[in-house]
């Protein structure tokens, strides 16, 4: 996706000033805002899945 928005940021500067500039830009801001919402929601998903395994490590170490 990061590939995607840099190409569309290409297209739009050889573009003269206009709607289909601004599209373009706005298209690649959206790619950048759902790739990193994205791997935000990859890091917490990874996060829940380990938390009741370091949940019962630490009732371990400290048993």
């Amino acid at each position: 996706m990061e590939q995607q928005a840099a190409d569309a940021l290409r297209r739009a500067r050889r573009l003269p000033v206009g709607a289909a500039r601004n599209d373009l830009r706005e298209l690649a801001l959206g790619l950048l805002w759902l790739h990193r919402r994205g791997m935000e929601a990859v890091l917490e998903g990874r996060l829940q899945a380990f938390a009741p395994l370091n949940r019962s490590f630490s009732e371990t170490i400290v048993d």
